[in-house]
């Protein structure tokens, strides 16, 4: 696998989906834009903290799916337009295929982190928010490894699926645990108790770190396996 591939492959798929377009680049803006007009609103009616948390929360939870759906994107691209018969024919390889498009998901979390980040800082300004600076950088770290950790399953798993399939999957998965939280709720076992002591243990920041750092690239190394396997498998 050759890395100048794997970045042309890269290049290709951001020209695909048009990723710094300015329709994208301005809708990338949007957030930061309703964030400091947000704060702007909070630091003159004097708004508790709690509130910038929520604001916070529901700009992470939306740079999240924008994330996925920005990556997924040039798959559904490639479905619904037949280009992915085309592939074969490109002068790239199908491991670099697989890998410049696990760089492509890499690029779209990080554009998405770093727009929450700004979000996170316009809402810190001022001690608006109760954890002050260092807690508002805490949403743009999770939202990565989040957004990273999902996106590559559904990445991998794109290769194996129609977006249809992969979305009728997805939503039976969502909905199966849900019913297993329920069920599990309903058990006698102190549940509280040992999310307290999870919460505890990752209290401290360099434990979060590691265990962090580790789930994000085993499960994009895994599932770029996957990908590379099943694209190898696929008649184009």
């Amino acid at each position: 696998m050759r890395w100048s591939s794997v970045v042309r492959q890269c290049r290709l798929d951001c020209v695909r989906v048009d990723l710094f377009g300015l329709s994208n680049m301005l809708f990338m803006l949007l957030c930061p834009v309703l964030s400091c007009v947000a704060a702007l609103v909070l630091t003159v009616t004097g708004a508790p903290g709690q509130v910038a948390v929520s604001v916070s929360g529901g700009v992470s939870g939306m740079a999240a799916l924008m994330s996925w759906m920005s990556a997924l994107r040039v798959n559904v691209v490639e479905e619904s337009s037949g280009h992915r018969a085309m592939n074969g024919m490109i002068p790239i390889a199908r491991t670099s295929q697989v890998a410049g498009r696990f760089l492509f998901l890499l690029v779209t979390c990080a554009m998405w982190t770093v727009d929450v980040m700004v979000c996170s800082v316009f809402l810190a300004f001022g001690d608006m928010m109760d954890s002050g600076w260092a807690g508002a950088m805490i949403p743009s770290a999770v939202i990565f490894a989040f957004s990273l950790i999902v996106g590559s399953i559904l990445m991998a798993f794109s290769y194996r699926f129609t977006f249809r399939a992969m979305m009728r999957i997805f939503v039976v998965v969502i909905v199966g645990l849900y019913a297993l939280v329920a069920l599990l709720s309903r058990l006698p076992f102190d549940w509280q108790g040992l999310l307290q002591g999870v919460a505890d243990f990752m209290s401290v920041w360099w434990r979060a770190a590691l265990i962090a750092v580790v789930l994000c690239v085993g499960v994009y190394c895994i599932s770029a396996a996957l990908a590379i396997r099943f694209y190898r498998a696929k008649e184009l």
